[in-house]
């Protein structure tokens, strides 16, 4: 006997109730009906849903898990299908010619009706050159033919029967297709077997250029971030960019009707925590609900087969286009933009800087609507072709000491009262500091209070000359082994941006 785990029963017990569930019919549409639901919500086909919810008897009792839907379902059939026979699964097929069934009741229509049922009894007889299409036409109507005749001649009232007492006769007429339309129909079919709607051009005619915008699809941001530009110290000059690049064009379109268009590249770049990504946040939070955000990193443009990598640039700027206006983030993007002339870059790297090169100022995009930021700390690393495309090239500055005083009196002001005496020292201290190793220094002090707290130390409040005095020491302490990175940096990207920046 094959030996349980720990977890053995348990799991086996899962299965088989998992199953069940599989193999019972009632679960399986109930399993169906509320993945319907929530595809008809997600499209926009409330009125559907609701009507679908009252119908089917859907309970607030169960919630479709997060990681299933009815698209993906769709697609890992498909893509089963392929792996197992070769194609993908055909969906949809066109709808054979529908037959139009008449009767005549007058004399003139009852022989007309009686020649043509006689020319389909006898086909071979009456018309022996016929095409073989009509004859298999026949053949397949045939049997439907006699049937409704026979009800007929045994149903029809005295009223029906024409002049000379024969019952009316059948007429069976070929419908019209619309053939004018057969191409449009074509698309609209091949549109819909492919899982999206016809507004969407040919680029995602195929299943794995879908597969590939669902990857690009989570690279959106949706969270809600609670951030103003007020809660930016300093660095006015690339806010006023990012400003004039993204939240103009929205408020004033009439300043751009003629021919003047907006910015549509800027790289921020400066030392290590000096709040460029923070600057991105910002105007994710500002423009949440009217502008869409992909942040974009290495992981999600990097892929392990051949020429995926530059199938999902392709896929990630005609998105953003579709989607705009829409603000394109590339963090840390000298990982993806190092110089090409080295000789450990692979082939695969050098298609994908050149693809990325041609995307961002090449013939066949004009990036109307599209607003590309991109951040880095060492941008003497990157290309000098896509240092050209960046229409603007700016140095995020260390924070002045008017700025590190309104920062440190932000962070502290509610854990400690902070007299203006150690304000002042403290802002010297923090000379040459970015804004997040000012973060780091004051969530030091306020780490130093949770420790009197959960060690049953008195925290020295009592507002005592000696408990201040204290108090002003281990500000000082937190402040002085902080070690400036920026500092290091600093006069590097200085350098740089006199040499290079714009």
């Amino acid at each position: 006997m094959k030996a349980h785990g720990k977890y053995g029963v348990t799991a086996t017990a899962a299965n088989v109730s998992l199953c069940e569930d599989v193999r019972n019919f009632s679960t399986r549409r109930r399993n169906i009906l509320y993945l319907m639901h929530r595809y008809l919500m997600e499209n926009g086909y409330y009125s559907s849903a609701e009507a679908l919810k009252a119908e089917g008897r859907l309970s607030e009792e169960f919630e479709l898990c997060d990681n299933i839907d009815l698209d993906a379902m769709y697609l890992e059939y498909a893509s089963f299908y392929n792996m197992k026979f070769g194609k993908y699964p055909r969906i949809l097929k066109k709808l054979a010619p529908k037959l139009k069934v008449e009767l005549s009741s007058k004399g003139q229509a009852g022989s007309v009706g009686k020649g043509q049922a006689q020319a389909q009894a006898q086909p071979q007889q009456s018309m022996p050159g016929q095409e073989a299409s009509l004859g298999n036409w026949h053949a397949g109507v045939g049997a439907a033919t006699a049937a409704a005749a026979a009800s007929l001649n045994n149903d029809a009232t005295p009223q029906q029967r024409n002049d000379n007492g024969n019952p009316p006769q059948l007429h069976i007429k070929k419908m019209a297709t619309a053939e004018g339309n057969n191409t449009e129909l074509q698309l609209r079919i091949g549109d819909i077997e492919h899982g999206h709607s016809g507004g969407d051009d040919a680029l995602f005619s195929s299943l794995d250029w879908q597969l590939l915008a669902e990857l690009v699809k989570t690279s959106i941001l949706r969270e809600d971030i609670l951030l103003r530009w007020s809660d930016v110290c300093g660095n006015q000059r690339a806010i006023e960019l990012i400003k004039e690049a993204v939240l103009t064009p929205i408020e004033y379109p009439q300043l751009f009707a003629h021919g003047l268009k907006p910015w549509r590249s800027l790289l921020l770049h400066g030392p290590p925590g000096s709040g460029k990504t923070y600057l991105a946040k910002a105007l994710y939070a500002e423009t949440q609900g009217q502008v869409t955000f992909f942040n974009i990193t290495a992981s999600i443009m990097v892929s392990k087969w051949r020429g995926e990598s530059e199938k999902i640039l392709r896929v990630l700027f005609h998105m953003a286009a579709r989607r705009a206006p829409s603000v394109i983030f590339f963090d840390e993007i000298e990982s993806l933009t190092s110089k090409r002339d080295r000789a450990t870059d692979h082939e695969s790297s050098k298609r994908f800087k050149n693809e990325l090169l041609q995307l961002l100022d090449g013939m066949e995009h004009t990036l109307k609507g599209v607003f590309v930021l991109a951040s880095t700390n060492l941008p003497w690393d990157i290309d000098e072709a896509f240092l050209r495309r960046f229409e603007k090239k700016l140095l995020v500055q260390l924070p002045n000491p008017t700025e590190r005083s309104s920062l440190i009196s932000r962070l502290l002001g509610a854990s400690i009262s902070l007299s203006a005496r150690l304000l002042e020292q403290l802002v010297q201290l923090s000379d040459q500091f970015t804004g997040d190793e000012i973060r780091l220094a004051c969530k030091e002090i306020s780490m130093q209070r949770v420790r009197c707290a959960t060690r049953g130390l008195p925290p020295h409040n009592d507002g005592t000359k000696e408990s201040q005095a204290t108090l002003e020491a281990n500000v000082e302490q937190a402040f002085r082994q902080v070690r400036p990175l920026g500092q290091k940096l600093l006069a590097k990207h200085e350098q740089w941006q006199q040499d290079n920046g714009s």
